[in-house]
């Protein structure tokens, strides 16, 4: 790490402000959620279930529809049994008389299409709302070590007061030093304070400390944190003075070791309960023993390629930030260098699995479960759709696809999507059970009610039953 060097002092890295990700309107809702409730697992949860809510009408649709016209096939199984015996050699007769019959008794294959179109556009946004989340929530994760790591750095500096601010108008920075205390501030001044008041620098150094205070290149001021070597070692006797190198390599330390700590207790004390959700200790990553709750650097900084090129920015608040200006400013954390000293002190985490598969497992087992019972549903139809059953294959093939495609999802994307389609699969799964229960029994008093009118027909002139019990 390269460490600016003045005569018989030592300069600290103080990494400056941190930044977020923006988030789309999904990700928003999920901060909102995650945030509002205080426990990740939940909000996550919450979330899913409002997915699934929103499209409950058209699921319902869907599955009463489909409920419906496989009742209707096997009404009419005789019948379809005929033709398949019928046209046995002959697919495109076969399919013809199929369509005429569909039409006789009001089916259609492709009433429930739409209502299965809106639920995939909704998967696909969650699957976009959930990667870009997790790499903010991820993201937003280092930038609460990084903080950790500068309030410490800032905690050795003395305070602001009117006997430790004074203005160097050779080098024309504010200069906040005490006597008995090591580190000193440097601040560079943007205005002339050769006639500025004590209150004056004071405000001034709060709002450089604030990151609200801008040069004339609109880039933020920072203050350095400057170690005095020799107020340094007459206090640390612990410690033997030598070479340069040597006296910056103590002090730095030093100092950062304190640093370090801060970050490793942030993230024992706070991190875990801020990401981790039952045994995953970071639902922003895979749940799998292969990955580790710190995210690693590669991955962290998949939104900020390139960090230091001149192209490239963080979007904030709607506006372009760019890493190029801050690499001016001792190092960044968004860097290799600046990531390895935050996280110096989080082995453990950088090396201890994030999961043991369970919420992979689940999501594959709800999944298969969910095709399974519905394609159980559409027996009928399946079994009739085509001359040869060809149909009932076909729909066997895709539940396979499928449970093998969100397999995938699910080692590819975070704990947090792997929990989305675990709620939204048993959601789904329980819901159809309901509606092909409730569509069953109504469909059978209808039956029992035209079974009833076929064997209490009337003669002519005769009064209904019905009606002389009423009177």
């Amino acid at each position: 790490m390269e460490i600016m060097q003045l005569l018989g002092a030592v300069k600290l890295f103080h990494f400056g402000q941190t930044y977020d990700i923006s988030l789309g309107w999904i990700g928003a809702i999920i901060e909102w959620l995650v945030s509002g409730i205080g426990i990740v697992g939940v909000g996550i949860i919450v979330f899913s279930l409002i997915l699934k809510l929103i499209v409950l009408p058209f699921d319902v649709y869907q599955r009463i529809t489909m409920r419906k016209q496989n009742n209707k096939m096997k009404e009419n199984q005789e019948r379809m049994e005929k033709l398949q015996k019928q046209y046995a050699n002959d697919k495109e007769k076969y399919n013809q008389k199929v369509m005429e019959m569909y039409k006789e008794n009001g089916i259609s294959m492709f009433s429930s299409c739409l209502p299965m179109i809106l639920s995939m556009i909704v998967f696909i946004a969650a699957i976009g709302g959930f990667n870009a989340y997790s790499k903010y929530a991820n993201i937003q994760n280092y930038n609460h070590f990084v903080q950790a790591y500068n309030q410490t750095i800032e905690g050795f500096a003395p305070e602001f007061t009117a006997d430790t601010v004074s203005y160097n108008a050779s080098t024309q920075t504010i200069i906040v030093r005490e006597a008995s205390n090591p580190v000193y501030m440097e601040v560079p001044v943007n205005f002339d304070a050769s006639a500025a008041t004590k209150d004056e620098l004071i405000a001034y150094v709060e709002k450089v400390q604030a990151y609200t205070e801008k040069d004339a290149n609109l880039n933020l001021v920072r203050a350095s944190y400057i170690v005095d070597e020799a107020t340094f070692f007459a206090q640390n006797t612990q410690y033997t003075s030598g070479t340069e190198t040597e006296n910056t390599a103590t002090i730095t330390n030093h100092y950062y070791e304190y640093a370090r700590e801060a970050v490793r207790v942030e993230y024992e004390e706070h991190s875990k309960e801020r990401v981790g959700f039952l045994w995953v200790k970071n639902v922003w990553n895979v749940d799998a023993s292969y990955e580790h709750p710190i995210t690693e650097y590669s991955k962290l900084m998949v939104p900020v390629k390139n960090l230091f090129t001149s192209e490239s920015a963080f979007d904030v608040d709607g506006k372009k930030v760019s890493f190029n200006d801050m690499a001016k400013y001792n190092n960044s954390p968004y860097s290799a260098d600046g990531y390895e000293e935050v996280t110096k002190n989080l082995t453990h985490g950088k090396e201890s699995a994030n999961g043991y598969f369970i919420l992979i497992a689940l999501s594959i087992g709800t999944i298969l479960l969910q095709q399974f019972i519905s394609m159980r549903s559409q027996k009928a139809q399946n079994q009739f759709s085509s001359v040869d059953g060809q149909q009932a294959a076909t729909q066997k093939t895709t539940m396979i696809v499928m449970t093998v495609m969100f397999g995938i999802f699910s080692f590819m994307y975070s704990a947090a999507f792997s929990i989305y389609m675990v709620v939204s699969s048993l959601f789904s799964l329980l819901s159809t059970m309901v509606i092909n229960k409730v569509v069953d029994a109504r469909m059978s008093k209808q039956e029992e009610k035209a079974m009833m009118a076929k064997y209490t027909r009337k003669l002519p002139g005769q009064k209904d039953p019905e009606t002389k019990k009423k009177k």
